[in-house]
């Protein structure tokens, strides 16, 4: 692995590369490749915004890259985290397809169709690859509807303050007392 600052490169990417390029390294197939690699990221790092996730650096690989960081997120909001780095390679995919005519062949096909292939590759639910997680995010949401939908079935009594319990409880017991009296 290289350490660049906060990046770091995976010995993995070069065979991404090559496997991407069909070992054809043509410089616009390495820009769709790493204009691949830029939108998965950028999908985990948005995703990532307003959680308690610290992220300090990135590590790029073959099939994507995957934030460097440490804190705790819902198991919810770790299958979002896993999904939006294969919906920006889809927003990639979907933008390129629309301007398809106005690209160089080389890079809408690296857009276009190799894209597809790797953001494929990258729902296959095993670890390391977003699928593993990703498809974790139906059980989850459902799971997440049932606990909102429990939450509105509970009704939460206000606690009165102190002051008035101790009044209650003393009335009890004078009234237990009263009533232990004989008449």
């Amino acid at each position: 692995m290289l350490k660049l600052g906060p990046l770091r490169l995976h010995w993995s990417l070069l065979l991404g590369a090559a496997l991407f390029t069909a070992l054809s390294p043509h410089p616009l197939l390495l820009l769709g490749y790493a204009s691949v690699l830029f939108a998965h990221v950028t999908g985990h790092a948005l995703a990532v915004a307003g959680t308690r996730l610290s992220v300090n650096g990135v590590m790029l690989h073959a099939l994507g890259g995957e934030l460097v960081g440490e804190g705790e997120v819902t198991p919810l909001r770790r299958s979002l985290i896993a999904l939006s780095g294969v919906l920006a390679q889809l927003a990639l995919l979907a933008g390129a397809a629309l301007a398809v005519r106005h690209l160089p062949p080389d890079l809408a096909e690296a857009l276009i169709r190799r894209n597809g292939i790797v953001l494929l590759l990258n729902l296959i639910p095993v670890k390391p690859l977003d699928g593993a997680q990703a498809w974790r995010i139906l059980p989850r949401l459902a799971a997440a509807n049932r606990a909102r939908t429990l939450r509105g079935r509970i009704v939460v009594r206000e606690v009165p303050p102190s002051s008035q319990i101790e009044k209650e409880v003393t009335d009890l017991l004078d009234k237990i007392r009263n009533s232990t009296k004989v008449r």
